[in-house]
């Protein structure tokens, strides 16, 4: 739904109309500013400030939705809320240098952990070359904590928009990993060793993202939040293109193997980089691998539109693609479930 009088639609609940029902009916209403050159929509926004252009993204951690009680540590909850939004940057190509906390906490919560909280904030913007620049603080029933993240931006950051027919994709590092440890979690059972650790300490490809970008290699791209195959949808409706993937080049742990497969197509929180490169680069790709400071495995490639978004499944038989895409008004709806 882009512009037009929208009332009609949205008179029902927002679990009536959807996570995107809502933003197709605001999105339209939204940026038209000369100096905002990409606006909603993208990873982040993309803003001229004089000589200078910046990077914005916002996020969320929010208890019962993103995590349940016990499953963090506060500064463990402050670091990923810093990461998540690093991981953002990272997909244009650009570097984290500010970032404005807004916490939002029951009055029960401990002042320490509250505190602790803020200092895993502060300590992951310090590793990633950035800095604590605001914020506020407000009550409230659950813990909520959202963060700013400012980047500076490369000459040319990578949007989800540019991928053509015939570009060829690729991830970097592995896949499923964060969604196993949250299926422990939720069984209750101990989420150690690499699941645990994917989940709770995201890795922002901020290496790969700006050397794709500043070398010009990457057509698009954008960063794994929300499971593979969602995201490549993204991707795939900005550049008006369809995909292929093959499940068995998909790079998984072998953890991550014995559980299902699905888990690398579909779990979410991977905060991986999916990007395309057109073939005739495929070779200059190839001769950074070394200083991306992780592997990127090819998975497919764009195809016409028409086609949609194709899965080669283990059988060797080509499918469309399955997709369960969280919704965040969806009835009872509960991100980990």
């Amino acid at each position: 739904m882009a512009g037009g009088d929208t009332r009609g639609a949205l008179a029902g609940r927002l679990s009536d109309v959807g996570e995107l029902g809502f933003l197709d009916s605001v999105i339209s209403e939204l940026g038209g500013h000369p100096d905002l050159l990409v606006g909603p929509g993208d990873d982040c926004a993309v803003i001229r400030a004089g000589d200078a252009t910046w990077l914005v993204t916002t996020d969320a951690q929010v208890e019962g939705t993103h995590f349940l009680p016990g499953w963090l540590k506060p500064r463990q909850l402050g670091r990923k809320a810093f990461l998540v939004g690093a991981s953002d940057i990272a997909a244009m190509g650009g570097a984290p240098r500010f970032c404005f906390v807004t916490l939002a906490a029951p009055s029960q919560m401990l002042a320490r952990d509250a505190v602790e909280l803020q200092r895993g904030v502060a300590q992951a913007a310090a590793e990633c070359g950035a800095v604590v620049a605001g914020g506020n603080v407000s009550r409230s029933t659950e813990l909520n904590i959202s963060v700013t993240v400012v980047g500076s931006a490369p000459d040319h950051p990578m949007l989800r928009s540019g991928a053509k027919e015939g570009d060829l994709l690729y991830v970097t590092g592995s896949l499923g990993d964060a969604a196993l440890g949250t299926r422990l979690l939720l069984k209750g059972e101990p989420a150690g060793g690499v699941p645990g650790r994917r989940f709770r300490e995201p890795e922002p490809r901020l290496k790969a993202g700006s050397l794709l970008a500043n070398r010009e290699i990457a057509s698009a791209a954008i960063d794994v939040s929300d499971g593979l195959l969602n995201d490549l949808c993204h991707v795939c409706a900005a550049s008006n293109v369809g995909a292929r993937v093959e499940s068995e080049r998909l790079p998984a742990s072998a953890a991550v193997r014995r559980a299902g497969r699905d888990l690398a197509l579909s779990g979410g929180e991977d905060y991986e980089l999916l990007f395309s490169v057109p073939a005739r680069s495929k070779g200059r790709l190839q001769s950074l691998v070394g200083g991306l400071g992780c592997k990127v495995t090819l998975i497919g490639e764009c195809l016409p539109a028409e086609r949609g978004v194709l899965v080669v499944c283990e059988d060797g038989v080509e499918r469309p693609a399955d997709l369960k895409p969280f919704r965040h008004f969806g009835s009872g709806s509960r991100r980990h479930k």
